[in-house]
């Protein structure tokens, strides 16, 4: 007599597995790649501070400012729409359809990324009265830095991450080696390196998506839901806009309510918070089309899954990073720019905050955003209503505060921007999260009081004293989240070593 057949959770259960692992090796590859993103504007921001005034500095970060807010006008939404729904084709097993909504979600953004750029180089150049080198590269960088966005999320959504790393680590040193040719030349076009590394990985990547179409025999079209596309891929640009753009509007804000010197310091702390971003996008970036495919499949307790364990991880590892950003940040604006810019340490302390709370939500918001519509537009929501607080706030206190009060409403805003989706995917999960947050700020509360004491001014014995003890703090306060964390990756090193289950 056959046996019957075994029941089908092992079989989900090495699946889950094999979904882990390949969210954790995708995030590994990402944060590779964006280091090398970061490190690329990191560098062109130190050796373009340096060689210019902050006045001048200021309007370099105005207009690499103004290019990436109209990225996110329209393509920052299409390039959302690319990573879910053909992550979400391919997880239903229907690669014909993944692609058929790539070509119409690329051909949209490629259009809008075209008209984008030449409308932003017209309205930065009337406002700053730009120079024609200044204007076209403007124009250039906006389209190049759009249609980058919308093929890193194609690479992503059809599951090519190896091919992606490569690109970019190549593309930003590209970008980087042209970077030092404009300061050993003097010739100031600033924007010039970053549009060659951009065109460079458009070229490179679009290639890869061509070689990978003709592996699959060219599948060609599928029937999909254009509506329910179109519609998420307009949400999407309102929340990216209200979110990321509003990063990026500080230093366009500060141009307008600040002292142009003071812009600088905004310009400064933008690309000194870049780097924390590293682990969050890099996880934000495996796990949205995870999550999609689970969704395609029915799987939603791997979303349940990931969305804890992640919050968890960054909730953990980011905490005593930002300890000690708050406490060292005179001296680190001071190595950025030169000691001038070590007076604008209040306005990168305020920032540094912002991004804590920003970096906290960013797998709810995966989480939400991978999910059904009523799910999709909890975070658009969200962002739109923190920007607007935000706006406000910056307002009333822009006038008296300088560039400080611009920063504070970008964290006022943020704070509310978080909140909503973390509690929203908290509920609709059955996740306790409440302990863990309220240990975490309360140490960025402690992190910000201490950061105050005259001592910390400058690199001293009492400051390093004071470094060791609030990393030892975060340490005591943190400790069962960190037995936490290790259990779970020991859980995920367990799921992938265990052996095949018999299908007798």
């Amino acid at each position: 007599m056959a046996a019957p057949p075994r029941a089908a959770a092992p079989v989900a259960a090495k699946a889950g597995a094999r979904v882990g692992q390949s969210v954790v090796r995708a995030g590994a590859l990402s944060m590779l790649a964006l280091v090398a993103v970061g490190g690329t504007r990191l560098v062109h921001g130190s050796l373009a501070s340096r060689a210019t005034d902050r006045a001048t500095y200021g309007l370099i970060g105005i207009m690499l400012a103004a290019s990436m807010v109209a990225s996110l006008l329209l393509p920052g939404g299409l390039s959302s729409a690319i990573a879910k729904f053909v992550a979400f084709h391919r997880g239903a097993g229907d690669p014909a359809t993944a692609w058929a909504v790539h070509r119409f979600l690329s051909r949209a953004g490629v259009a809008a990324s075209l008209v984008l750029g030449a409308a932003t180089a017209v309205v930065v150049q009337r406002v700053h009265d730009l120079g024609a080198v200044d204007t076209v590269s403007l124009a250039v960088l906006t389209t190049t830095y759009s249609v980058y966005t919308l093929d890193k999320a194609a690479l992503y959504g059809h599951g090519l991450v190896p091919q992606y790393a490569r690109i970019e680590l190549g593309s930003s040193l590209l970008a980087v080696a042209a970077t030092v040719a404009v300061v050993a030349t003097g010739e100031g076009a600033w924007l010039v390196p970053l549009c060659l590394g951009y065109g460079v990985f458009v070229v490179l990547g679009r290639r890869q998506l061509r070689l990978r179409r003709r592996a699959e025999g060219g599948p060609g079209g599928g029937r999909f839901h254009r509506r329910e596309i179109v519609t998420f891929a307009v949400l999407g640009s309102v929340g990216t806009l209200a979110s990321a753009g509003f990063l990026q509007g500080t230093q366009l804000l500060a141009g307008q309510f600040t002292d142009p010197s003071e812009v600088a310091y905004l310009v400064a702390a933008v690309a000194l918070i870049a780097p924390l971003y590293f682990l969050p996008r890099a996880l934000a970036l495996a796990l949205f089309p995870a999550m999609a495919g689970a969704q395609g499949a029915g799987d939603l307790s791997a979303v349940r899954r990931q969305v804890d364990v992640s919050t968890l991880a960054l909730a953990v590892t980011m905490t005593p990073v930002f300890l000690l950003g708050l406490l060292a940040a005179p001296l680190v604006l001071g190595l950025f720019g030169g000691s001038g810019y070590a007076e604008g340490a209040e306005v990168l302390r305020l920032m540094l905050c912002a991004a804590f709370f920003g970096i906290l939500q960013v797998p709810s918001v995966n989480a939400l955003a991978s999910g059904p519509p009523a799910q999709a537009r909890t975070p658009v929501v969200s962002a739109v209503v923190g920007c607007l607080v935000g706006l406000g706030v910056i307002w009333l206190t822009a006038g008296s505060m300088g560039a400080s009060g611009v920063a504070l409403g970008y964290l006022v805003g943020t704070v509310v921007t978080a909140t909503i989706p973390v509690v929203a995917a908290g509920r609709i999960h059955r996740l306790a999260w409440g302990p863990l947050l309220f240990r975490c700020v309360g140490l960025l509360v402690v992190g910000v009081l201490v950061a105050r004491l005259d001592a910390l001014r400058s690199l001293s014995w009492p400051a390093a004293a004071a470094a060791v003890g609030v990393l030892v703090l975060a340490g005591l306060v943190l400790r069962r989240d960190l037995d936490r964390l290790r259990d779970a990756a020991r859980a995920h090193r367990s799921s992938g070593r265990a052996p095949a289950p018999e299908t007798a």
